[in-house]
């Protein structure tokens, strides 16, 4: 799918474009984008919701692993 969006100059397209090839930073865009339209706190709340989660999934791990 191709999209126009507004850009200051050819450096900021080219800029743009390599980060995008990089899935890492695409998911990091993606995320933000979701994020933004969120209040402060709601974004907030997300956040916490997601470490808690990556931190019960980890402490599981590892008991599992014992």
């Amino acid at each position: 799918m191709k999209a126009t969006i507004e850009v200051k100059d050819r450096k900021e397209v080219d800029l743009i474009k390599t980060a995008l090839d990089d899935p890492k930073t695409r998911a990091f865009v993606q995320v933000v984008g979701a994020l933004l339209p969120l209040t402060p706190r709601a974004r907030k709340r997300v956040l916490e919701f997601v470490a808690d989660k990556i931190a019960e999934d980890a402490e599981i791990a590892q008991q599992e692993g014992e």
